[in-house]
């Protein structure tokens, strides 16, 4: 697995799981089986390795995983692009975290506008003239 410290992430967690969705480089019998042994039950995406494809199961449950993983993803994807966290901008663990729960509440604020917003027109827009 390319997750090293699977297993320290669930339990730093500190929260009561009964499902983790996990991508790829997570995929180890290994991270499967503590999961088993803590009554977590697997969403761990599948992996094809050389001359051993996914079967079309596995493959069934990769897209059902991609489903549920998409929502959150693409919170992390918005943040890299609109508020350039592709790379830390500060050395440090102290100042990484501040900077990482920053751009977080800039997420969280741009979210709250944009449901605040979305129903109403834009100022100015040409409405159709209704007889």
């Amino acid at each position: 697995s390319e997750m090293m410290h699977f297993e320290a992430a669930i339990d730093g967690a500190h929260i009561e799981a009964n499902r983790v969705y996990a991508d790829k480089g997570s995929a180890s019998n290994a991270n499967r089986q503590f999961l088993r042994k803590q009554k977590i039950k697997s969403a761990i995406m599948h992996r094809a390795y050389k001359n051993k494809p996914l079967s079309s199961r596995q493959k069934l449950a990769n897209q059902l995983i991609s489903k549920k993983r998409y929502i959150v993803e693409q919170c992390f994807g918005t943040i890299k692009r609109l508020f350039r966290m592709g790379r830390a901008s500060y050395f440090g663990t102290t100042k990484v975290n501040a900077q990482v729960i920053l751009k977080s509440i800039c997420m969280n604020l741009k979210k709250a506008a944009n449901k605040i917003f979305v129903d109403q027109p834009l100022r100015g827009a040409i409405r159709p003239n209704i007889t």
